[in-house]
């Protein structure tokens, strides 16, 4: 959970302009398959060429709704166009860059009350498996499962993932090499299941029980 709100129509009307030249009338090969030419793992490296990656996220209470940005996002996935059954990875984000637009605010997020920064630096999701894979082109959805690990406990948890795939051209090579991909996801997460517990009283009043989350990961494949 973390986050500055910025603008990130550029990027996404990058991927879909980009896509729609790239892709338009090609089929799918199979549930799991997308339409790139050629196949192969491939490592996918996040890349703030390709787009801007964070997290947002939102606590809705009945007295306070706070919105927030996570900016340290870092990580890798390994990815096979031709069977997205067999993606991996790891993705991190670093609490210490959590941002609320309220300074006072950050401070307690971060303190041992609530996050911890200082001994439970990273929050990580670590995918074990992926499933309910759809594809239409070189676009697909489907859930990745995995540890889901904050304030030094994980918890196995199952994020339903859109992903835009598109291969390379001159017009990708202005941003990064190899091809370029887009995963978007949201997902809820409990406090309580995270043993967050911050100031007595406060949740459920000020901050909410459970926190929305929206990812947005930008990254460039190339072959391992």
């Amino acid at each position: 959970m973390t986050m500055m709100i910025l603008n990130h129509k550029t990027q996404l009307r990058f991927f879909l302009c980009v896509t729609a030249l790239l892709v338009t009338g090609a089929g799918t090969a199979s549930s799991q398959s997308l339409s790139a030419p050629g196949g192969g793992e491939k490592l996918v490296a996040l890349n703030e060429k390709v787009g801007h990656n964070q997290f947002i996220w939102e606590s809705d209470a009945p007295l306070e709704n706070t919105r927030g940005t996570s900016e340290g996002v870092t990580g890798s996935l390994t990815i096979d166009t031709r069977d997205l059954s067999k993606i991996r990875g790891t993705i991190s984000t670093q609490v210490s860059t959590m941002k609320t637009g309220n300074e006072t605010r950050d401070h307690h997020l971060k303190s041992s009350e609530w996050l911890d920064a200082t001994h439970d630096p990273l929050i990580s999701f670590t995918i074990s498996s992926i499933a309910n894979v759809t594809t239409n082109g070189n676009s697909a959805t489907g859930t990745a499962t995995g540890n889901f690990t904050m304030h030094g406990v994980s918890k196995q948890l199952s994020i339903p993932f859109r992903l835009t795939y598109v291969p390379q051209s001159a017009k990708t090579m202005e941003r990064a090499p190899g091809d370029l991909t887009m995963f978007a996801a949201d997902f809820t997460i409990s406090l309580k299941d995270f043993n967050v517990a911050g100031q007595e009283g406060l949740i459920g009043s000020k901050v909410g029980e459970s926190i929305k989350v929206t990812a947005q990961l930008f990254g460039n494949a190339l072959p391992k």
